[in-house]
């Protein structure tokens, strides 16, 4: 039996109806899924400028949040190691150095002991003057590099055993430079940076808040040493501001060459001119 016409306009009104419905649900879907797909690219949007922000916030603090080193002259760059213990009167003995120098380091090993005893017993005040030049002839950044990380280690109060570590671990090929890791974490271990003053240290490294500090230090070093000597060059040693030749006979701090420093002259008339120099002029005439 046919069904009744009203029945059959009945059912397709209802389907109408029902597909009528389905388009509106499918709209409604597209609608919110587009708001939804707005609103994830708007937060992505919101989380790179804050991401940008913070960032540009802490490239900013790199450059605003210089440091001097407690123990340095801000003007010159020098770092004194015994200012607190050396004894009333005695000379100061001001070392010229750049961390990339094979001599510094032979000169380090040879003689660093004695002139370290006489700077614990307070018979000299020992001072650093640390420079960079070597990193024009090497062509990279480590002189610059180790010597901010030695000013780092400055701020925590390990300078010395910092400075130790660099010598110690100077690479036999001239040149091949200091990595990053040992910079910031095997040098600092070495030194017995731990703690609090680790995360101090290198905070310090990475931000290169001793940066300027250590530019400073490079460029008055090269220009008060090229005014003492006219074939400057590393290591240099000077006495109360004068130049010392007698640096080569410091084999122990005994009487006698106490006393030769004192006087600032050279115990065997040696100078230390000539190949156990690494020499500025000859570094950077062709440059």
């Amino acid at each position: 039996m046919s069904q009744p016409k009203s029945s059959r306009r009945e059912a397709l009104r209802a389907q109408q109806e029902a597909e009528e419905r389905a388009a509106k649900r499918k709209k409604f879907l597209g609608v919110i899924a587009g708001v939804v797909v707005i609103v994830v690219a708007a937060v992505a949007v919101i989380v790179g400028v804050n991401h940008r922000q913070r960032s540009s916030q802490a490239a900013s603090s790199v450059s605003s949040a210089q440091v001097v080193p407690p123990n340095a002259d801000p003007k010159t760059g020098i770092i004194t190691v015994n200012g607190d213990t050396a004894k009333s009167g005695v000379p100061t003995l001001t070392i010229y150095q750049d961390y990339q120098c094979p001599n510094c380091k032979a000169a380090e090993d040879t003689y660093g002991p004695s002139i370290n005893a006489l700077a614990k017993s307070g018979d000299i005040k020992l001072q650093y003057w640390t420079l960079t030049f070597l990193d024009k002839n090497m062509n990279n950044d480590a002189s610059y590099r180790a010597a901010m990380g030695a000013a780092s280690a400055a701020m925590v109060g390990k300078y010395e055993a910092y400075h130790d570590a660099i010598y110690k671990n100077q690479p036999a090929q001239e040149g091949a430079g200091y990595t990053d890791d040992q910079l910031r974490n095997t040098f600092a271990k070495d030194a017995g940076i731990t703690g609090d003053d680790l995360t101090k240290f290198q905070k310090y490294y990475d931000t290169k808040a001793t940066s300027d500090f250590v530019k400073n230090a490079a460029e008055k070093g090269v220009t008060e040493g090229s005014k003492l000597d006219s074939q400057f060059g590393t290591p240099f040693y000077t006495v109360n501001g004068k130049p010392y030749t007698g640096w080569q006979s410091i084999n122990s701090p005994t009487a006698a060459q106490h006393a030769g420093l004192h006087q600032g002259r050279s115990l065997t008339g040696a100078s230390p001119a000539g190949p156990l120099r690494n020499r500025v002029d000859s570094l950077t005439s062709d440059q």
